[in-house]
């Protein structure tokens, strides 16, 4: 289950309450008249299955909440009751297979912007994988994997192309296209100084043009 957080102006507030109260996977629908001040409205609270949660989320932005008031999005960990077993089977596909979208882009957003955060990550992850292949050592290129933050612009690509957004399309390419040149340079300027100082005597040899190199399974 989710949990739904509406403020609703007073002119929709009833166009949402009888879309809700129609929708066999809403329960738990509660309606505060005026409890809401900034945006003012109506606040109104309601338990929806996940299943559904997709479709539900479209119906109210159809109602312009989002724009004329707000819509925010909680995740229920248990719901104990047979209202919310009735809810879940009311409601289309399975709970394993149920994807929030409205989430998905709401992260995505997020996680795609250029920052200072996102380029310093992106040296540290090159500078982990750098020493993880001078030392030959799977668990410090495993650990470069989990510390890069790639995944949110090369996610938020996959998704805008989707749904055609391009102006997001445009700002996950720049973060991917200032931040990995900055990981090749750190790791670049890394390598030069182990050279320099003679610290990669523990890491690969030198190969000579022809030289074969064996990797062990």
């Amino acid at each position: 289950m989710i949990h739904l957080r509406l403020v609703a102006p007073v002119e929709r507030s009833d166009a949402t309450i009888a879309y809700l109260e129609g929708t066999p996977s809403v329960i738990n629908l509660v309606r505060l008249p005026g409890a809401a001040q900034k945006p003012s409205g109506d606040l109104i609270l309601c338990d929806v299955a996940r299943e559904d949660a997709t479709r539900v989320l479209t119906e109210l932005r159809s109602l312009r909440l989002h724009h004329e008031g707000t819509i925010a999005v909680e995740y229920v960990d248990t719901a104990i009751s047979d209202a919310a077993r009735e809810a879940e089977r009311a409601a289309p596909g399975a709970v394993g297979d149920a994807v929030i979208w409205e989430t998905v882009r709401a992260r995505t957003f997020e996680e795609a912007d250029l920052s200072f955060t996102f380029v310093a990550f992106m040296a540290l992850a090159t500078l982990i994988a750098a020493m993880g292949i001078l030392t030959d050592s799977i668990v410090l290129i495993i650990g470069a994997m989990i510390v890069g933050p790639e995944f949110g612009p090369l996610a938020g690509i996959s998704v805008a192309t989707v749904e055609r957004r391009w102006t997001l399309v445009r700002r996950s390419a720049q973060a991917l296209a200032v931040g990995f040149p900055v990981g090749i340079t750190a790791a670049f300027v890394l390598t030069l100084i182990l050279d320099a100082t003679g610290s990669r005597a523990g890491g690969y040899p030198e190969l000579a043009p022809g030289d074969f190199v064996h990797f062990a399974p």
